[in-house]
């Protein structure tokens, strides 16, 4: 189980605490100084045989009580030294504030000789506790164990690793189109039918069911789609509340009329996923609900029982296999090899093969196993996982757990406590990265040593990657800068987090459940519980007041409204958690909280978000010392906070809306992050009030008014002004047209975005930002200058007077330039000449979206990722030295850009994407050096006549697609004389994407050059005739073949025979190809 990962980290904590010097001067103020000794040295005897403990008990049921017993007292412990740190904070704070009456009082003799005696006896009492536990180490037979040689703690996943990505779903081509043509058949008599797909966990069910529910052809079939994911229970009510996405608690019959409205007359897909339902009885309840829809609906359940089969299907069910043989090494060498390739060591081949023989073809259990792997170093560590660990597992035909359990035994013991806390979240249920982190963070599960740089977020940021990499989480969704923002976790995952999780870990409707004595973490299960009359029992009192975990998630309740929680109940219920790291009461609506909530000294984590009727909050809560996160978003009617914000000393993270800004002037103790919404209504007394200035410890700031706001806002951006020292600063739907110029004093500032400000025209000079490492200007409909306010003047004048060459925005990496129709380029007045300037000598990507009118940029960047997308040809045209191009007329025009040529500054480019309407033609000193690129699409670029010029010097180019050219006629280069060879030096071209060409009408010749293509998709070719014969050159190296919507094309060639490497022929929309290509009985059917 978990045990051994909570212990070791408890252990280490306990160890750390007992030898601070803040617990060593209070144990010497309160003479207890030989009692913290005594602790230590035997909880450091008992971590020695941690390890042992771990290994053996599963088989010995006295090891495994001998554990119980060691995490009971050493949570114990570590809530009582808890205790002591809150003392010492106490300690600073009554000093700090020097409260004159109260010190006295507080550092009496008398006082602190009854405070002693008390927590000496506790002490005294954990202490027998441990040396008993310690004792008895001996009679389990219990012995020191170093780390096992299959535990690699310390490797971690190189960034550069092209790591498989969710989309990337390998095997699964031939099971898709089948499960659409069943959707798509138009001999079905019913009204709606029902497709059953049945396999066991972890075959890819659900994965299968998303490649279809997302194909263009099913969107394009079905009027209306449907995901659901289905309770455990089958309860009709919450899975209609789903499809017509309504709060679970709303009236049936409400539900029922809207989802009748939603269907009449459309033929729908629903899809259900993950049904365990064989009560036939619920499932024609639903059936009879979903009858509204048009003719040729459609229903798709996923399930790994047969009986659910028996009772839904209508039409033919669908058995899912394994992966064969082959698909499942290529699935494994994605994810356990470097590049995603196989080794040229032939003895890690061989034992990597015989690992995914006991994978038996499951998806899940080879990626598990695979990502686990990649972090092993050498072949003897594969070869002692496959001879050891391999071994011991009781492997079943229907089950992967025990592969998917190896890998959890793999974690490193602080992993293993944060994937644990993860089995109170419910299926399905979409996990926020940055709370996770702060939750892990509340229960002290991220540890960092005195002398590390990183802070906690940081370091759980790479906890949270490192299980991603290992494929714990999936279903990702990133946020704006590219990074993760919410997650799940596959639903066998999730089993094995509750299994791991034990008796610790609870997961309840308090409804007539016990909570063990050992339980530690409470999360309810709200669907259907009646919060309104909810109380504590003195019973339930006893069991919960060693809780450190009170976790409510808001997904489960999706309120209409609110639910009020009676005053008493609401006491009784924070009265009862004395030990609570972190509490959830997001969604009550009362008007405060009571009192009692400042008894939680152990808090650190505290969600109030979405109680609308929440006026303030009681003072107790200021005496809440280790509090770290406070969430207050969504609390429309907050008033004010407490005076005394600044006796949380500890607070890093605080979310709060418009009304209680103000009362951030206290807290200059503020770390990490704050976010500030509703600014619109405010006035600048309010906001002046909050003295963002005075909080050198903020991280990260984000501000946001109202996108429908009317106010200019200046007046309130300029009291805003943040301490220098802040990292990331994000203001969305600003309503000014100049922004503040502090902006240029945040020398410490590395991330800046602005979002969505209608009237901005003016920002202040961007450049002195010396540290800023990203870049975002997004939808400002009204900048045309990033400098307007001639800043080009000051940086040529402090240019020429540094004695060593300036630098330009030496540290950007990122700069994306999106939707700002109206900019023309960085700066407003007389154009300077910057030509001496090492111009964003670190940048490398480069992002400019929808800004037609750019003219010039102060750019020649190293870039590695080039994105340009409806801009005009002359800022593409400016990474060029003076050259010649013709206009649209014919005439010829010079371009001149501000820069000297570089051989090298496109040298590093990996990824390039264009889309220039009126780009005619590649310049070929444009891309006469791009020899790193890797990556080359061209879109929308409807004037382009010719791609001749680019083929000469892209000898490294994987992957080339070409989208939407109605110009272009790749065959008519073909008079070019030796643009036929041209295609030759594309010698590692993998992948040719080719769609919406009208004019090309057959392949160019000397394609059949490029020996080294595996993928060719030609799509939407409306004039494409023919394929010519040699397309069996590439008889070794072509793997897939696509051919969608070419109407025209009317056989394949005799070639297409010799393409004996082809794993896949995917043809759609080609009517003359589809007669002739039908199975077994076509004309091109061999």
């Amino acid at each position: 189980m978990a045990a051994e990962s909570v212990l070791l980290g408890v252990a280490n904590k306990i160890i750390g605490r007992l030898g601070s010097l803040a617990l060593v001067e209070i144990g010497l103020l309160w003479n207890v100084k030989d009692e913290i000794r005594k602790m230590k040295k035997s909880v450091t005897a008992i971590k020695a045989v941690l390890l042992d403990a771990e290994a053996k008990q599963d088989t010995n049921a006295g090891v495994r009580e001998w554990v119980e017993r060691l995490k009971d007292a050493a949570l114990d412990a570590d809530d009582l030294l808890d205790d002591f740190s809150t003392e010492v904070l106490h300690r600073q704070l009554m000093t700090q504030n020097k409260q004159g009456k109260k010190v006295r009082i507080f550092f009496s003799k008398s006082n602190q000789l009854v405070y002693a005696h008390k927590m000496g006896r506790k002490l005294r009492k954990i202490r027998e506790r441990l040396d008993e536990i310690n004792d008895d180490k001996s009679k389990c037979g219990l012995i020191e164990r170093s780390n096992p040689q299959g535990l690699v703690l310390s490797r971690v996943r190189k960034q550069t690793h092209s790591f498989i990505l969710e989309e990337e779903v390998i095997g699964r081509e031939e099971e898709k189109k089948t499960i659409i043509d069943l959707l798509l058949n138009i001999n079905v008599k019913e009204n709606v039918s029902v497709v059953p797909i049945v396999g066991i966990g972890g075959l890819g069910k659900t994965t299968l069911s998303q490649l279809v529910y997302n194909d263009k052809i099913i969107q394009n079939h079905f009027d209306l789609k449907m995901w659901v994911c289905v309770p455990d229970d089958f309860d009709v009510q919450s899975i209609v509340a789903k499809m017509v996405q309504c709060p679970t608690n709303s009236e049936m019959e409400q539900m029922q009329q809207n989802l009748r409205k939603k269907i009449e007359g459309k033929r729908y897909l629903l899809v259900l996923d993950d049904v365990w339902n064989d009560n036939k009885e619920k499932w024609l309840k639903l059936k009879s609900l979903l009858m509204g829809g048009a003719k040729g609906s459609q229903i798709i359940v996923t399930t790994r029982l047969e009986k659910v089969v028996e009772i839904t299907r209508t039409i033919s069910s669908f058995h899912l296999k394994g992966l064969d043989k082959d698909k499942s090494w290529l699935l494994f060498t994605r994810v356990a090899f470097e590049n995603g390739e196989e080794p040229q060591n032939g003895d890690l081949v061989v034992i990597g093969k015989k690992i995914v023989r006991k994978c038996t073809g499951v998806p899940l259990a080879i990626r598990t196993i695979g990502s686990m792997l990649y972090f092993k170093n050498s072949e003897k560590d594969w070869l002692y996982f496959l001879n050891t660990d391999l071994l011991k597992i009781n492997q079943q035909d229907n089950d992967i757990s025990p592969i998917l359990k190896l890998s959890y035994d793999h974690l490193s013991p602080h992993l293993k406590n944060c994937f644990a806390y993860c089995s109170l979240f419910p299926k399905d249920f979409q996990i926020n990265k940055k709370t996770l982190i702060q939750l892990w963070m509340a229960q002290g599960f991220i540890q960092i040593s005195l002398d590390e740089s990183r802070c906690m977020e940081d370091v759980g940021e790479e906890y949270f990657m490192d299980l991603y990499w290992r494929s714990f989480f999936k279903d990702i969704e990133k946020d704006g800068y590219g990074d993760i923002e919410v997650c799940k976790m596959h639903d066998l995952f999730h089993d094995l987090a509750q299994l791991v999780a034990g008796n610790e870990y609870t997961v309840t409707n308090l409804e007539g459940e016990k909570i063990g004595e050992t339980t530690r973490h409470v999360s309810i299960n709200a669907t259907n519980l009646d919060f309104t009359s909810w109380k504590i029992s003195t019973g339930l009192a006893d069991q919960v007041r060693k809780l450190r975990s009170f976790h409510l998630p808001f997904q489960q309740i999706d309120f209409g409204g609110c639910v009020t929680l009676d005053t008493a109940a609401y006491d009784s219920v924070i009265s009862s958690f004395k030990r609570l790291r972190m509490l959830d009461l997001q969604g009550f609506c009362n008007k405060t909280l009571p009192d009692s909530i400042g008894s939680l000294k152990h808090l650190r984590y505290l969600d109030l978000s979405r109680n609308k009727r929440i006026e303030m909050l009681p003072s107790s809560v200021t005496s809440l010392h280790h509090l770290q996160t406070l969430k207050l978003s969504h609390c429309s009617n907050l008033k004010e906070l407490p005076r005394d914000m600044r006796n949380l000393m500890s607070l890093r993270h605080l979310e709060l809306d418009n009304g209680a800004i103000s009362e951030l002037s206290s807290l200059n103790n503020l770390t990490g992050s704050l976010i500030v919404k509703g600014l619109s209504n405010l006035h600048g007394n309010a906001i002046s009030a909050a003295k963002l200035a005075e909080k050198p410890f903020l991280k990260s700031l984000t501000l946001s008014w109202e996108a429908d706001r009317s106010s200019s806002d200046e007046s309130l951006l300029e009291g805003l002004q943040p301490h220098s020292k802040l990292k990331s600063l994000t203001i969305n739907y600003f309503g000014g047209v100049r922004f503040c110029g502090w902006l240029s004093s945040l020398s410490n500032l590395y991330k800046f975005e602005i979002n969505g400000c209608d009237k901005l025209q003016y920002i202040p000079p961007l450049h002195q930002l010396l540290h800023l490492q990203c870049l975002t200007l997004r939808t400002l409909p009204c900048l045309e200058y990033i400098d307007s306010d001639g800043s080009e003047k000051d940086c040529c004048l402090s240019s020429s007077t540094s004695s060593s060459s300036p630098l330009f925005f030496p540290s950007l990496k990122s700069l994306e330039l999106i939707q700002i129709p109206n900019l023309r380029g960085w700066w407003g007045r007389s154009s300077c000449q910057v030509a001496h300037l090492a111009s964003f000598s670190c940048l490398s990507e480069l992002c400019i979206i929808n800004c037609p009118n750019l003219i010039s940029l102060p750019l020649r960047p190293r870039v590695e990722q080039l994105t340009y997308h409806g801009v005009g040809e002359r800022i593409f045209l400016q990474f060029l030295p003076p050259i010649k191009t013709t206009t649209a007329g014919g005439s010829q025009t010079h371009i001149h850009t501000t820069l000297q040529p570089s051989s090298s500054s496109l040298s590093t480019l990996r990824h390039l994407e264009c889309s220039i309407p009126d780009l005619q033609s590649f310049p070929k000193e444009l891309l006469e050096n791009f020899t790193s690129l890797h990556r080359l699409t061209i879109v929308g670029c409807d004037r382009l006549k010719s791609i001749s010029p680019i083929l000469l010097n892209l000898s490294a180019l994987q992957h080339l697609s070409i989208f939407c050219g109605k110009e272009l006629d790749l065959c008519n280069d073909e008079e070019d004389g030796d643009y036929g060879m041209l295609w030759k030096e594309l010698c590692s071209l993998r992948i040719l994407r080719l769609l919406s060409l009208p004019k090309l009408v057959s392949l160019p010749e000397g394609l059949q050059h490029v020996t080294t293509l595996e993928d060719l998709s030609i799509s939407v070719c409306r004039n494409l005739q023919t394929l010519s014969g040699w397309i069996g050159n590439f008889q070794s190296s072509l793997r897939r073949l696509d051919i969608t919507k070419c109407p025209k094309l009317t056989s394949l060639p005799e070639g297409m025979c010799k393409l004996r490497s082809l794993r896949k022929l995917e043809i759609a929309g080609c009517p003359h190809l589809q007669v002739r290509c039908k199975r077994e009985v076509g004309e091109d059917w061999h």
